[in-house]
């Protein structure tokens, strides 16, 4: 996981915040295919907003493969990944 300045960590209690940020990971894996990197951005707004068992069970994922995706042991399905976004209240669309 990258690491990140208290104030970073501090402004992603912010909503909108979280959604630049992951605006700019995302914009950063498309230019650099860097999954992992995106990844650790998600899981950083995930863990900022909620418990990840708490989130799991919103979204209807299992806890553990979240956790494997994290770590970089699994690649996400575009299903999966659309159900983690809808939870965090975003949206995926090409411009």
């Amino acid at each position: 996981m990258t690491e990140l300045n208290d104030f970073t960590i501090e402004q992603l209690k912010d909503e909108e915040f979280q959604k630049e940020y992951m605006n700019e990971s995302l914009a950063q894996y498309i230019n650099d295919g860097d999954f992992n990197a995106f990844f650790s951005s998600l899981e950083l707004v995930i863990k900022s907003r909620d418990s990840i068992s708490s989130f799991c069970e919103k979204a209807g994922i299992d806890r553990a493969m979240l956790y494997q995706i994290f770590n970089g042991e699994r690649v996400p399905r575009v299903d999966t990944l659309a159900k983690i976004l809808k939870t965090l209240g975003y949206n995926l669309k090409v411009a």
